[in-house]
């Protein structure tokens, strides 16, 4: 699809240039002015026309804008106060109408380069970009399909998260900490301790420690003694032990502290989770929920001071932890010795002791209350490995999915790499060999052979004893010419391939300045060859000697007088 009429008015400013074109038919165009002529006004004119206000590079309409752009199909689109595109008798929405008609304006903005070096295809293109945009116009159902692929990874991705961490059932860690939790352990301890006692009490010898303990002499005493200290030892280092834990979660990682805090939150425009590895691949330099750039040094800083403060607490409550330990090492060792000095009491311990105490050494109440508990710990242990039961079925069921889940994934990425190393090397073989010789052909002194790596990074030769160089540190002139050529190859590809975009126009704001000559006219010449309608700006008198034949057409361009603008740069 070429311009076949190009009508502009009252673009951004009042004063901007007044173009009426009628009889382009398809052919080449030269919009030629000096400085402040509105050139890149126009550039972004025709920008506008095809993707409103967004499409252009910075430049805002005004109420009054009127940029029609009729194409040789008979289709058109108004930008006035409708909006329009125009097909066969029908008036679209101007958007839905070029989206469908014409292409996604990541296609076909590939083919409008800016005299700005940072406002070009490849500069804005990040490696993986390129190569989505090659293989979309090389095969479209083979970019499809990796599409396919890529967002049947990514939900299972979603899906292996929203499963990991429950969303509406216990997460796997809840599932994990719920089942670690049941005191099934102790329960089972306790249950072994009261039948201890419970046989003491048949045999009769529960009697005889009974008494020696109520015998209100030396030993006895220092065993109650003992006994009661061991209790709150115990106690102390049950609370200290609770402390530290809390307290050392402090220590971790500050990334983690952050993690943390947004593990379980949903992102606020789509409402899905942000899996754990998205959000550590965000930081330092972003929010790890919504991945904007923003500056984390005072939460880590707080952080830190809250990490600080941790480190000197636990070492003090560590401190506190093993004098508390040395001492009831110390306790139980001299219970020990005592209990080995009676044998009335070498079946005594601290269960035994606490037993008779609550029961005020009262055998049969001690044996009732025993009789009692002993029901209730086998009926809690029945009841609490039912729970382990159930909680862990749930457990293997959740990773036996995400297992399946994780093969799905690993299939998906198997597929998109077979798919991405069959494209690669049509990528290479065609694309890069094509961007190659237009390269040679618009700029002979200077166009070589252009490389890519798997990363879709852009390679070219050196000079000299200079390796190869990245497009970053082409010069501006260079990486002009080399958007150049990467835009007319794409539009020649895109030409040959109804699959891809419909948009055979080639649209360049100053392509040629501060070039040498021989490269003016070699690009001149190659522009004007090929079957790509070329719409150019260019303020050089040796640029438009190449458009002053029967197919082409020239619009002068007068230099505009305005007051102080936020425009100037377009001018």
């Amino acid at each position: 699809m070429k311009i076949s009429r190009l009508e502009v008015e009252n673009f951004a400013i009042k004063e901007s240039p007044t173009i009426n074109q009628d009889a382009i038919s398809g052919d080449d165009l030269l919009l030629s002015g000096g400085n402040r002529s509105g050139k890149t006004l126009t550039f972004n004119a025709i920008l506008y026309a095809l993707y409103g206000r967004s499409g252009t590079f910075g430049v805002t309409p005004g109420q009054r804008s009127i940029v029609n752009v009729h194409f040789d199909n008979a289709d058109a689109v108004l930008r006035d106060r409708n909006h329009t595109y125009e097909s066969d008798g029908q008036a679209l929405d101007a958007d839905e109408g070029v989206e469908l008609n014409i292409g996604p304006k990541e296609d076909v903005r590939l083919q409008f380069i800016t005299a700005n070096p940072a406002n070009q295809p490849i500069s804005n293109l990040s490696g993986e970009e390129l190569l989505n945009r090659i293989r979309a116009l090389l095969s479209a159902e083979n970019q499809a399909e990796i599409e396919r692929h890529r967002r049947a990874k990514h939900d299972l991705g979603h899906l292996r998260e929203t499963r990991r961490r429950g969303e509406q059932k216990p997460s796997i860690r809840q599932l994990e900490e719920d089942l670690n939790s049941l005191p099934i352990s102790r329960t089972q301890n306790r249950v072994k301790e009261i039948k201890e006692l419970e046989g003491l009490i048949e045999s009769g010898e529960i009697e005889s420690i009974s008494a020696r303990l109520q015998t209100k002499d030396e030993v006895a005493e220092r065993l109650n003694e003992l006994y009661d200290r061991r209790r709150t030892l115990e106690d102390q280092l049950k609370q200290k032990r609770r402390e530290l834990g809390d307290t050392s979660r402090y220590t971790q990682k500050v990334n983690d502290l952050i993690i943390d805090a947004i593990q379980e939150f949903t992102c606020p425009v789509c409402g899905r989770l942000v899996e754990e590895k998205t959000a550590r691949n965000r930081l330092p330099n972003r929010c790890p929920q919504c991945g904007r750039e923003r500056d984390l040094t005072e939460l880590r800083e707080q952080l830190r001071e809250k990490v600080d403060n941790a480190d000197d607490r636990i070492e003090g409550l560590k401190e506190q932890i093993g004098e508390l330990e040395e001492e009831l090492s110390e306790v139980k060792a001299e219970i020990t010795e005592l209990k080995e000095s009676e044998p009335e009491l070498r079946d005594l311990n601290q269960f035994i002791r606490t037993a008779l105490k609550q029961a005020e050494y009262d055998i049969e109440q001690l044996r009732e209350t025993t009789k009692a508990e002993l029901a209730q710990k086998q009926e809690d242990l029945v009841e609490f490995k039912a729970q382990k039961e159930e909680l862990s079925a749930q457990l293997e069921k959740r990773r036996e999915l995400i297992d399946a889940i994780d093969e799905s994934i690993s299939a998906a990425e198997v597929q998109i790499e077979e798919l991405e190393t069959d494209a690669f090397e049509e990528i290479r073989e065609t694309f890069t060999d094509r961007l190659s010789e237009v390269y040679q052909e618009i700029a002979p002194n200077l166009g070589t052979e252009v490389g890519l790596t798997s990363d879709g990074e852009l390679e070219f030769p050196g000079t000299g004893s200079e390796g190869i160089r990245p497009y970053d540190r082409l010069s501006s002139g260079e990486k002009r010419l080399v958007n150049l050529a990467f835009g007319l190859t794409v539009a020649q590809f895109a030409q040959g391939n109804e699959d891809a975009h419909d948009w055979e126009v080639l649209v360049l704001d100053e392509p040629l300045t501060n070039l040498e000559s021989d490269i003016q006219d070699a690009a001149a010449r190659y522009l004007r060859d090929t079957d790509i309608q070329c719409i150019m700006t260019s303020p050089l008198d040796r640029v438009q000697s190449h458009f002053q034949d029967d197919h082409s057409q020239i619009i002068q361009l007068d230099r505009i007088s305005t007051e102080s603008t936020t425009l100037d740069e377009y001018l």
